[in-house]
């Protein structure tokens, strides 16, 4: 129990650390590029204002041109920038290639580059590490590139020191969040701690007085043979006491100091005995039961849990599948031991099979009253499956429910 507690206590702190390291990351990001972008498409357009020409810094300051919010332009940026130009005619056809303030690059390549840019059409875009803009220019086209290598660098470059940092402050944070997550569930597991001690000796406290309720209704019943009251006593304290034991079947499996004891048997023939026991009260309750139970079945756990857990769904199966039904068991091997049990019984279609294994819950507490469920089986059933490292699930199509049970 309290390493389930700590560990979800863990993942639920590190998923939402993960989420909050992830969105300012990601908008970090976002901000940076988009302002390298946005400067860069304003140093494209006011280039393709000024003709293909980056202006002079005296233009700039004189007011004749002037750079758009954003644009840091001082007297260095023409030494800066690395820019080529291509002048196209309304065909897409190469015009002209001004490259005087770039030399890495051969017109070869900026025709290539142009040609690609002219079938994206008009706008900005990227090809390469250069970013361009392809306007009109009168009868004609002008594609300005614009190298933006270095920028796009430092961009990513930011970002792969950021994300170390981030990962880094990840794994800070989860080692803080585990040495201090026994401290911070202490409280919780007192709580659970006092009510699970609390079930365990209230079920000891209350085997005696049942144990002599039920010993007086046994009397009585010798007594007065047929007597209503002394069945419906009978009735009762026999709910009562399976009750008990079921809390205390929970209480025991809430500590995880209780270690499973497997031992080999063989599973086919513990269901058989299990099934031929409510075969006979299937059909006193004018139901079926139907066995496919496939033989050798081995299995490595604890014989008399395996059989409490399924004793407990082909109870809940009895009680509760539809009048003149055929309850289905299935056993098989596959690459896990897989155990079915499906009866029919009207479900509404948005009904949530997981709620089944909560303690005390009902679908139907009016059916459950008068089947004599106490809505606790199903949980005992499931904790049975985890105990053994399986899983315990239900699923429905609103006519029928099947109980899967997975075991390893």
């Amino acid at each position: 129990m309290l390493r389930r507690l700590q560990w979800r206590f863990i993942g639920i702190t590190m998923g939402a650390t993960l989420a909050v390291l992830l969105l300012l990351l990601g908008a970090i990001h976002l901000i940076n590029y988009w302002n390298f972008r946005s400067s860069a498409d304003a140093m494209l357009r006011l280039i393709a204002e000024n003709d293909g020409r980056l202006p002079e810094y005296g233009q700039v300051a004189a007011g004749e041109l002037r750079p758009e919010p954003g644009l840091s332009y001082t007297e260095e940026t023409p030494f800066l920038t690395r820019f080529f130009v291509v002048r196209g005619d309304a065909s897409h056809r190469v015009v002209a290639v001004e490259m005087e303030q770039i030399a890495e690059i051969s017109e070869e390549d900026a025709r290539a580059y142009y040609a690609e840019a002219a079938e994206r059409g008009p706008g900005y875009g990227f090809c390469g590490t250069y970013r361009y803009y392809l306007t009109a220019d009168g009868d004609g086209e002008l594609a300005v590139f614009l190298n933006c290598e270095r920028d796009l660098r430092s961009v990513y470059t930011f970002l792969g020191i950021s994300a170390s940092v981030a990962v880094v402050a990840y794994g800070l944070v989860f080692a803080a969040v585990y040495l201090l997550s026994k401290r911070i569930i202490r409280p919780m597991l007192r709580s659970l701690e006092k009510q699970r001690q609390f079930v365990t000796d209230a079920g000891h406290e209350l085997k005696t007085p049942m144990t002599i309720i039920s010993t007086s209704a046994d009397v009585l019943d010798a007594e007065l043979p047929g007597n209503e009251w002394v069945a419906n006593i009978r009735c009762q304290a026999a709910r009562l006491s399976d009750l008990i034991a079921n809390l205390v079947t929970l209480s025991r499996m809430d500590e995880e100091s209780l270690p499973v004891r497997p031992d080999a048997f063989v599973l086919s023939e513990a269901v058989w005995d299990v099934a031929a026991q409510f075969r006979a009260v299937a059909e006193a309750r004018g139901k079926q039961l139907q066995l496919d139970i496939q033989d050798d079945v081995s299995f490595r756990g604890e014989a008399a849990a395996i059989q409490q857990m399924l004793s407990l769904l082909l109870d809940n199966a009895v009680k509760y599948a539809d009048d003149g039904s055929v309850i289905r068991l299935r056993l098989r091997r596959e690459r896990s031991v897989v155990l079915e049990i499906s009866n029919a019984c009207h479900l509404p279609p948005d009904v949530d099979t997981e709620r089944l294994f909560d303690r005390f819950y009902r679908l139907d507490p009016a059916r459950s009253r008068e089947s004599g469920g106490s809505g606790i089986g199903l949980a005992v059933a499931r904790a049975i499956a985890e105990r053994h490292g399986g899983t315990l699930r239900a699923e429905t199509d609103g006519r029928r429910i099947c109980f899967t049970a997975v075991l390893p």
